[in-house]
């Protein structure tokens, strides 16, 4: 067998493996990417049930980030993790930061990270700190770093669509969307096939940028009813939260987000997602058809 090919299959990791955040839209496709290659899985929750593992087909064990007491019994016999921020948790160092510190002691040795676009360069973002420590510290390291979500339609955006009217304080800036789909393969991908992703970190984008006129567009034309996209100053979109009723923090994080993406912050086109999945990436064009009834 030649010396490649035996380092390859030696480096393999066959698991288990964690999934933190496995309720959420990247979690749950990583379970299923994980699950699909028959790959022994955990999912990490808050207040673990029978009824979750039913439903998300694996193991569920008790996970709490604002609980450390819950680390250690989650990470014990595990190879690898899949590690992401929930929005709420913003102190990473006592908590993300130590989830890393427990998993070395519990013998983990790959983490994948779920970071953000530009992280590496923006130490105001939470995932700066997450990812300098994982490059500091014993574990092999990959970091995902994600460009804008095509779930933030289904999510965030949703009222505003159905109701026909989008309103971001985003100007003309575009954006490549990318699918949690996708994320959750590459994830899985990288967790089984550490010795070919450690020390990496990916910029995954979808490879077509657009406006949010031209995505009102395409919510028209799929949904048959009209959408439109209207810009809204920052004053604005603040009170349009504010009537929404979403709270304080996610509205400051909303706001941010969006102002930077007048200057172009998610506009940029990166064909790593489409080498790594050996395949075009998928669509926002496929993501609203077959999300169709989000929006009814």
């Amino acid at each position: 067998m030649p010396a490649l090919a035996f380092i390859s299959a030696a480096e393999k990791n066959a698991g288990p493996f964690l999934v933190t955040g496995a309720s959420g839209n990247v979690g749950r496709e990583v379970l299923k990417a994980l699950l699909a290659r028959g790959a022994p899985v955990r999912a990490a929750l808050r207040g673990s049930r029978k009824a979750n593992a039913d439903a998300l087909g694996c193991e569920t064990v008790h996970f709490d980030f604002e609980d450390p007491s819950s680390y250690a019994p989650a990470l014990k016999g595990i190879k690898g993790l899949f590690l992401m921020r929930p929005n709420p948790v913003l102190a990473v160092k006592k908590t993300l930061n130590r989830v890393l510190d427990v998993a070395a002691e519990q013998g983990v040795t790959h983490c994948v990270f779920l970071s953000v676009a530009g992280a590496e360069k923006n130490s105001l973002v939470p995932h700066h700190a997450v990812e300098q420590h994982l490059m500091r510290g014993p574990l092999r390291w990959t970091l995902l770093r994600a460009g804008f979500f095509m779930q933030n339609l289904s999510g965030p955006y949703r009222e505003d669509i159905r109701e026909g009217t989008l309103v971001l304080p985003a100007g003309s800036g575009k954006v490549a969307y990318v699918d949690a789909q996708d994320l959750g393969e590459v994830a899985a991908l990288a967790l089984r096939e550490p010795a070919a992703h450690s020390g990496r970190g990916y910029h995954l984008t979808g490879m077509e940028s657009l406006s949010f006129d031209r995505v009102a567009a395409l919510l028209t034309l799929e949904l048959g009813r009209a959408v439109q996209y209207r810009a809204a100053t920052l004053w604005g979109y603040w009170r349009h939260c504010r009537r929404r009723r979403i709270g304080i923090v996610p509205t400051l994080a909303y706001t941010m987000i969006h102002a930077a993406l007048r200057g172009g912050s998610g506009a940029a086109i990166d064909s790593k997602l489409s080498d790594l999945l050996g395949r075009p990436p998928r669509t926002l064009r496929q993501f609203v058809e077959e999300n169709r009834s989000v929006w009814a």
